[in-house]
């Protein structure tokens, strides 16, 4: 009986053997088939598109990798929604891959942000330029160009976007902040400034005004201000903050207001028809102190403008209506 059992197990151990190699070499029969008529690839798809055949999936992934860690001066990094999908396929020999293909449509999935330098003026963008050198290039033109005396609050801040931006030359940049409003008024102050004082216009500027007669020699004389043409009654305001030292008749000049504003800065407003301010009042920039007149000796209706410096008369047009 166990002789039996014995050839039994024999016999069956045997035909399994057989049809255990007999199925292995069937296997690599066929798989040898394949490799000589197929080749395995690997179809690349993106947000559900097929946008390509690769033979290598991890030279694929290691050259996105590769891409989205090329962090550089210009962009700070490079970010990917989502990452391409790969499906092992076989397909004929002759059948070509495109793995080029693949790269340039993850790249246009790419979201890149680009690092980028602005120059600020009080807080506020002015420009963009491409590089920090450039950057400091220009707030070092513009502070050698003012002398670093204009009180310019100008900064340098870096900036990140995703879209395209304008990026400007350092000449151009400079050239911006240059005819930027506010450094123009600031140019103006500094221009209208005397001994630390700085004068602002008597008149308003939408007052019709014309130059009537200028600073210096007149007629064989001598004229120690400048006239300013306008309506009668023109409101006439303090170009600077100071006290009055003056504000009555005082022959030729008519109608006459003197304001001292400090550090031997004095300022006349002369043949006015009225006159608002009293002797030792304090007054403010913009201030309404007097109206224009033709009193004095005057053959019309004018402001006689006189700015004295420890008592020397100045020419207004250094500071005012240039």
């Amino acid at each position: 009986m166990n002789l039996i059992l014995e050839k039994k197990i024999k016999y069956y151990t045997k035909e399994c053997t057989k049809w255990t190699t007999l199925l292995v070499f069937g296997i690599l029969v066929i798989n040898l088939a394949i490799i000589m008529k197929y080749k395995p690839v690997y179809v690349v798809t993106l947000s559900g598109e097929t946008i390509g055949v690769v033979r290598n999936k991890q030279e694929i992934e290691d050259a996105i990798n590769d891409y989205t860690q090329n962090v550089t001066e210009d962009i700070a990094y490079i970010n990917l929604e989502e990452m391409p999908k790969f499906e092992l396929k076989f397909v004929g020999k002759d059948e070509q891959t495109s793995e080029e293909d693949v790269l340039i449509a993850v790249k246009d999935s790419a979201i890149v942000t680009y690092r980028r330098y602005a120059i600020t003026l009080e807080g506020e963008q002015k420009a963009v330029v491409y590089s920090l050198d450039e950057a400091k290039n220009v707030v070092e033109e513009i502070k050698e160009e003012f002398d670093g005396d204009l009180d310019l609050n100008i900064g340098v801040v870096e900036i990140y976007e995703s879209n395209y931006i304008a990026l400007e030359s350092v000449e151009t940049a400079v050239a911006t902040i240059n005819d930027d409003a506010l450094v123009q008024e600031k140019l103006k102050e500094k221009e209208a400034t005397v001994n630390g004082v700085t004068l602002h216009l008597p008149l308003s500027e939408t007052a019709k005004t014309m130059i009537s007669s200028r600073f210096g020699s007149r007629n064989g004389g001598y004229h120690s201000g400048l006239d300013i043409a306008t309506a009668s009654g023109t409101p006439i305001y303090a170009t600077a903050s100071g006290t009055v030292t003056y504000a009555g008749w005082q022959g030729g000049y008519g109608n006459l207001v003197i304001i001292s504003h400090g550090n031997g800065v004095e300022t006349y407003y002369a043949h006015c028809s009225k006159i608002y301010v009293s002797k030792g009042d304090t007054v403010e920039t913009g201030d309404l102190i007097s109206a224009v007149g033709s009193t004095g000796n005057s053959t019309g209706p004018h402001l006689h403008l006189e700015v004295r410096i420890n008592g020397v008369a100045q020419n207004p047009q250094n500071y005012l209506y240039k």
